[in-house]
């Protein structure tokens, strides 16, 4: 499986190796879990090391915050733009329930408006 990801155009185009989160997806999938559930199913584990880290903090009297180290390099200050006036930068956003029957329910109502469909929403 790892082999065919590696060559998978996905994987390649974006230069990602498949990692433990891959390798549980699929054995969540055989076990029957929707997909849905993934992101719930992938944090559950993880769950002991995040109260283990908030517990060290919490013990460590010489720290009062804790926070990655994180510098801002964007522009300082941009101006403002109505969202009408701004320009189309061909994103399209909207807002769907996760369940695959809702999705499947809203694109087919959405008809040339849908952008795997190669149409645009107005929102």
């Amino acid at each position: 499986l790892e082999q065919a990801a590696l060559e998978d155009e996905f994987f390649v185009k974006r230069k990602l190796f498949p990692n433990v989160d891959f390798y549980s997806g699929i054995i969540y999938r055989a076990l029957g879990f929707p997909v849905d559930f993934f992101p719930v199913l992938f944090a559950l584990p993880r769950a002991a090391g995040w109260l283990a880290h908030w517990r060290e903090s919490l013990l460590d009297s010489e720290r009062s915050i804790m926070r990655p180290r994180q510098i801002y390099t964007g522009p300082k200050q941009r101006p403002f733009e109505e969202v009408d006036e701004r320009a189309n930068t061909g994103a399209w956003l909207g807002a769907y329930q996760s369940s695959n029957t809702t999705k499947r329910v809203e694109i087919s109502t959405m008809g040339s408006q849908c952008p795997l469909r190669g149409g645009r929403s107005k929102l």
